[in-house]
């Protein structure tokens, strides 16, 4: 972004600067480039056929004494732009003739599904199958949007046989060292269920529909329910939809499924304006019989039951999970960015546009 990174501009030739490493480290397996929007350059294809003298073509490896030859790849790691993909097969036909993998694409916003959908069509057609997706969220989206972006990639890895992974990255303003944004159309409780549900995948969300159904839900009103449920239920879904947590699971789930719409931002609001170290506080600020009952849910575990769910689960988990490549695992997402802080009151209106259906 231009704020922290400047106007675009070209730097020396790629050749200049990857032989100035080989004689000072030798020859590497790999070439990444902090490059957020490669297609853009005038430049554009000088680039891509400097990186193929360079070695990086579609196959090739590396190979140094004494050594097995290692499978060499390029990577655009801010990814590229969709709107400027879309307009020219020429832009995938000349990235496909390099050893790129992943391609990395952003998507924003819903806006933006026709540009990035025939990016993608284009990446297919050219053969390239190993693909990353970053989806913000937390801007001016709504979790439906973040839905329906996350989804479109699972339609299209089985509609074309290939591998997205989408990568959702949670926005925050680059003058706000806190880190505590929340967007207009998010709360602070379903953003920590964000954080919640990606944790298991170190930030990725598989392409595989079982995996992606199972953590996000089956359908936009699925995911805004997950949103909204008990943080422990979904830390521990395994105990709780299969084990010995499952009568608690199935009381909670009855209860909730006679939220009304406007209930529900009630509830969301009460989640989003306390710590949740006082949540066992909850029942009592509301004079609504049923949100009372679910309230008590919402308590955290003790520390030594959670420990204990994790060792029984330990001992009994053989589900499969999605196979998560280590160099596109996320180091840090916003998964451990600290939304305890209250500092105002979350407004109710605000929340019933954000809360239980998804608005149309």
């Amino acid at each position: 972004m231009p704020k922290l990174e400047g106007d675009q501009r070209d730097v020396a030739p790629l050749s200049y600067l990857v032989r100035g490493v080989e004689e000072l480290y030798g020859p590497k397996k790999d070439l990444t480039l902090m490059d957020n929007n490669v297609v853009a350059s005038p430049r554009f294809k000088e680039i891509v056929a400097e990186i193929r003298d360079l070695g990086f073509v579609p196959g090739a490896k590396l190979s140094r004494p004494g050594r097995v030859p290692v499978q060499r790849r390029v990577d655009f790691n801010q990814g590229v732009d969709a709107r400027i993909l879309c307009k020219d097969p020429m832009y995938l036909r000349e990235l496909s003739t390099i050893c790129l993998k992943p391609l990395r694409i952003a998507f924003d916003h819903w806006g933006l599904r026709k540009p990035y959908e025939q990016a993608i069509r284009y990446a297919h057609e050219f053969g390239l199958h190993e693909l990353s997706n970053y989806t913000l969220y937390n801007f001016h989206d709504t979790p439906s949007d973040l839905y329906q972006r996350m989804n479109l990639n699972v339609e299209l890895n089985v509609e074309l046989g290939i591998r997205i992974w989408s990568f959702p990255m949670r926005y925050q303003p680059t003058d706000l060292p806190s880190r505590s944004h929340i967007g207009e159309k998010w709360s602070r409780y379903q953003l920590r269920s964000m954080q919640i549900i990606l944790q298991a995948t170190h930030g990725v969300v598989s392409g595989a529909p079982q995996f992606f159904k199972r953590a996000f839900g089956e359908t936009e009103t699925g995911f805004h329910d997950r949103l909204l449920w008990p943080h422990k239920f979904t830390f521990n879904r395994d105990y709780y939809e299969k084990s010995d947590g499952m009568p608690e699971f199935d009381e909670f789930k009855a209860k909730f499924a006679r939220l009304s719409d406007i209930e529900r931002a009630e509830l969301l609001c009460l989640l989003s304006s306390s710590d949740p170290r006082n949540f066992k506080e909850l029942p009592r600020k509301t004079t609504n019989h049923l949100i009372s009952e679910i309230l008590k849910f919402y308590i955290p575990l003790a520390k030594e039951e959670e420990l204990a769910i994790w060792e029984q689960r330990k001992i009994a988990n053989t589900d499969p999970s999605p196979d998560v490549p280590d160099d596109e695992k996320v180091e840090d997402a916003g998964l451990s960015d600290n939304l305890v802080e209250f500092p105002a009151p979350v407004s109710l209106k605000k929340l019933r546009v954000v809360s239980g259906h998804p608005q149309q």
